[in-house]
């Protein structure tokens, strides 16, 4: 009489992610990205027009505040909202990542104590949503930028690139503190502070070389910062400005490894993380 014989795998480190489990986490991001679409303008006025007035709202008090009062000027000729705008559809995708994403554990623990799912899931749901904000404000800033110069097609493919750069970048900085607000609340606390920072050290507002030529030979410090890469490849791509050059890859392997950390961090914290929250 043949025994029943059971094998015992061990978990899978960290740093492998199995086809199914990647599949898994899109599902499930789907699934939350669609819910908070469908319930984002609901029991508002304008519904979905908010979509285009939020884009323009940002873009609006950037113009008044750093073009009109602090009277920042656009190299090269520009007009000051041609250049400040090229950056903006990208930031403001990274900053709903960040504000939505890192906190999206601790907000939603009443799911994540009661089914399993990949973790991953949760920030990527609001990536999924920051990505139709994007999709939208890009779309003005294409039709502003061919009424204003005449291109419509040029670059579009730098555009995408560079967005993709500033995705990854958001998406593993909210892995991290993700994974770490488990266990520190402190980061959600500091979490607005950290974009604000960031906003103010990212050069959506003014010119690079403005921050740049401030630092002198430390101007690679500037380029810690993966979005400075971003704003810079935005504009390359939109205007054609700028060229790339070495500290531009400092700013991509910040986001590559960002994104590659933070996953590995927020997988990390699955074992634990029912007790944790």
């Amino acid at each position: 009489m043949s025994k029943s014989v059971t094998t015992v795998h061990a978990k899978d480190p960290l740093w492998r992610r199995s086809a199914a489990e990647i599949r898994r986490a899109r599902s499930v991001a789907w699934a939350f990205a669609r819910r908070d679409l469908q319930l984002r303008y609901a029991q508002t006025r304008m519904g979905w027009l908010w979509s285009i007035g939020q884009p323009l709202l940002a873009a609006a008090i950037v113009l008044v505040v750093f073009s009109w009062i602090v009277k920042v000027e656009a190299p090269y000729g520009l007009s000051y909202p041609l250049y400040a705008f090229a950056a903006l559809p990208a930031w403001l995708m990274a900053q709903h990542i960040l504000l939505q994403g890192a906190p999206s554990l601790v907000h939603n623990q009443h799911i994540v104590s009661k089914v399993f799912f990949p973790r991953t899931a949760l920030p990527l749901s609001k990536a999924g949503v920051a990505l139709v904000d994007f999709s939208v404000a890009t779309l003005l800033f294409w039709v502003y930028r061919g009424w204003t110069t005449g291109m419509w097609i040029e670059g579009l493919h730098w555009v995408l690139f560079f967005a993709a750069m500033g995705l990854y970048a958001a998406l593993g900085l909210a892995y991290w503190i993700a994974a770490l607000s488990v266990r520190y609340r402190d980061g959600l606390a500091l979490l607005p502070f950290l974009v604000q920072g960031l906003f103010l050290l990212t050069p959506i507002a003014y010119p690079t070389e403005r921050f740049a030529s401030a630092l002198g030979d430390n101007a690679w410090l500037l380029y810690l910062n993966p979005f400075v890469g971003v704003a810079d490849g935005m504009r390359f791509g939109w205007l054609g400005l700028g060229n790339w050059n070495d500290y531009h890859l400092i700013s991509f392997g910040v986001a590559f490894g960002l994104f590659v950390t933070g996953t590995w961090a927020l997988k990390a914290v699955e074992r634990t993380l029912i007790d944790d929250l």
